[in-house]
């Protein structure tokens, strides 16, 4: 039996992927059904007393989130729930692969909240003490954008887009909080395709991001 993880936020992206689970260099587009992924994960408050609104996922019939699926070790896998600590991990059991590499008696395990009602509360979207920041989006989409560069299908597929419209609770209350705001690329290189990205298919909430 093999343990593999499904990724649908930063886990996406090499960079982001590799301090917890180092050895996970190669990740394969997949889709899981049943889950709804948005903006409505918090850091605990004993970690973090000045945090954004992170990705998180739950349960829901009749959703998809699209993400990766990469193996890890027991090592790895420990250290990855130690790096999500606020979500809880579970088995995804209805998900379809671009590229066939689940056996059986492997496991898919996804990070997901844990929500009194079942769906995330109103309280847990972003807001303006706790919004999305563009550091974190520019993490997920370079991720989106790895993926479609290294698999055909995915790009055919248009895995970007559908991260930006299966992804729910996009927000005005969203800070540029870059390095270099006006000038990313001296950090981020694909700065300006990602925001083209963001631009042509969240053009409202685009525009109303604001420098922090």
């Amino acid at each position: 039996m093999k343990n593999y993880i499904f990724g649908y936020g930063s886990l996406i992206e090499t960079e982001s992927r590799l301090r917890a689970a180092p050895m996970a260099k190669v990740a394969f587009p997949a889709i899981a059904r049943g889950f709804q992924r948005g903006w409505f994960a918090r850091m605990p408050d004993t970690l973090a007393s000045i945090s954004p609104t992170y990705l998180g996922c739950f349960p829901k019939e009749g959703s998809h989130t699209n993400g990766v699926i990469y193996e890890v070790t027991e090592e790895e896998l420990e250290a990855t729930d130690e790096r999500e600590m606020g979500y809880k991990r579970i088995e995804v059991k209805d998900f379809e692969e671009y590229y066939p590499i689940i056996e059986t008696g492997d496991k898919v395990w996804i990070y997901v909240n844990t929500f009194p009602d079942v769906t995330p509360p109103p309280s847990t979207f972003p807001n303006k003490n706790y919004p999305i920041v563009q550091s974190y989006v520019d993490i997920c989409i370079n991720g989106c954008l790895e993926i479609e560069n290294s698999f055909p299908k995915a790009k055919e597929d248009h895995f970007t887009i559908d991260f930006i419209r299966s992804t729910s609770q996009w927000s005005a209350h969203w800070a540029n909080d870059r390095i270099y705001p006006r000038r990313p690329f001296m950090y981020r290189k694909n700065a300006f395709e990602i925001d083209a990205i963001l631009k042509d298919n969240l053009p409202d909430l685009y525009d109303k991001i604001y420098i922090e």
